[in-house]
């Protein structure tokens, strides 16, 4: 076994254990072959990204050694905005870890305390965006603080790279409004309803200024 520095990102698909159980095979199909196909062109951007989808999550893991930490973030961006526009809404967190790491005789061993940290920091997020550890980002504040706003005290990243106009602003709040309904999330009676109306008031993400 060795030791290994990472950034990771986790993000976890909303609602989708209702999706899986009560939809149709072939939809959920589709939805997966949508949802794999946008991780594919995220593989083919980074040759030593490492991409993990296994339930409702998604494990985004690059060598902390690696040169395009920031395209790995831009990445993590567009995800994020294509899903909540036309695909799954999730939440997620970005943070650095050291992990104990293994692969032989077929058994991947991946371990790690900030692994654990994040996911309890994660399960108390109530916004459908893309967290980032406050330790990682005091250590990569030059990327940060060109994709990421406050929410409550965190530091979560914007919904797109660039702004958008104040016209567009209500069609994009239409279209993430859609995006929960089809996978049964609605304002007020899910349990996910919070993240919704959370996301939706939260110009700052939305309007990315």
């Amino acid at each position: 076994m060795t030791n290994k520095e990472n950034y990771v990102c986790i993000l976890q698909l909303l609602n989708f254990e209702q999706v899986c159980l009560e939809g149709g095979n072939d939809l959920l199909r589709i939805r997966i072959d949508n949802i794999a196909n946008q991780l594919k062109k995220i593989r083919n951007e980074i040759a030593d990204l490492e991409i993990k989808f296994f339930g409702k999550e998604v494990m985004f893991v690059i060598d902390s050694k690696s040169s395009f930490f920031e395209r790995f973030i831009e990445l993590i961006m567009d995800f994020n905005k294509h899903s909540l526009l036309f695909g799954l809404p999730h939440k997620a967190i970005v943070f650095k870890e050291s992990a104990i790491s293994s692969f032989e005789n077929n058994v991947n061993i991946h371990i790690s305390k900030e692994y654990f940290s994040a996911k309890a920091k994660l399960k108390d997020f109530d916004l459908a965006s893309v967290l980032v550890n406050q330790s990682l980002y005091e250590e990569k504040s030059l990327v940060f603080s060109k994709y990421c706003v406050d929410y409550q005290g965190e530091r979560v990243l914007k919904i797109s790279k660039r702004p958008i106009a104040q016209i567009a602003l209500q069609g994009m709040k239409n279209s993430i409004n859609n995006s929960f309904n089809k996978i049964g999330i609605d304002d007020f009676s899910s349990p996910f309803s919070k993240i919704l109306n959370n996301t939706l008031k939260s110009e700052s993400i939305v309007q990315s200024c």
